[in-house]
């Protein structure tokens, strides 16, 4: 055989190498780009589940605002040492702790609004029954001795049914001594 007859070989093995190089950095480059995809994900997923425990960096001039419902907002003052870099959490308890009968209803950076809390206590009230306004409705709590609220019954009479005068006295919440005069009471309004 002469040499024109192998001339094909030696062309034909670098392309076959050329493919089979370009082959394999391909299924590199693949793999690679594979195993980033899959340590960002991990990355996010670790960052999503410690965040609650990382401190919630407040600025040094932060302000707490207390609003509630369509009153206008009252600044009570800029944060204090003690609530920088703490956590979410600990921001929380640490304003619990200040502000008894408030929680936190939004909070960033910048500002913390405060709320009135749905489980205030009221010593004023202790060992006495409300008429209240709650969700539209005539609701009827009892304070215990320490001035907790309970629910005792979410009534099905309408708020907006009854007259301007006995409307306005629920906005303040109806104060009664006992059990007896707040059903009383309630019946008054009922009819």
């Amino acid at each position: 055989m002469s040499r024109d007859n192998y001339r094909w070989i030696i062309p034909s093995l670098i392309a076959l190498g050329l493919v089979l190089l370009s082959g394999g950095i391909f299924i590199g480059v693949k793999s690679y780009e594979t195993l980033e995809v899959s340590n960002n994900n991990f990355k996010e997923a670790s960052t999503k589940s410690i965040s609650n425990k990382q401190k919630f960096k407040l600025d040094e001039y932060c302000q707490i605002w207390f609003q509630d419902e369509d009153k206008i907002p009252v600044m009570l003052g800029k944060v204090t040492e003690d609530l920088l870099n703490k956590t979410e959490d600990e921001i929380k308890a640490i304003l619990k702790e200040k502000y008894p009968d408030k929680e936190v209803s939004t909070m960033n950076k910048y500002q913390i609004i405060l709320k009135t809390s749905k489980d205030s206590t009221d010593l004023s009230k202790a060992n006495k029954y409300t008429l209240e306004g709650e969700d539209g409705y005539i609701t009827v709590f009892k304070y215990d001795k320490k001035g907790q609220r309970e629910l005792i019954e979410k009534t099905s009479i309408q708020i907006e049914s009854l007259p301007k005068s006995v409307q306005d006295e629920l906005n303040k919440v109806i104060v009664l001594e006992n059990e007896e005069e707040a059903y009383s009471r309630l019946e008054d309004l009922g009819s």
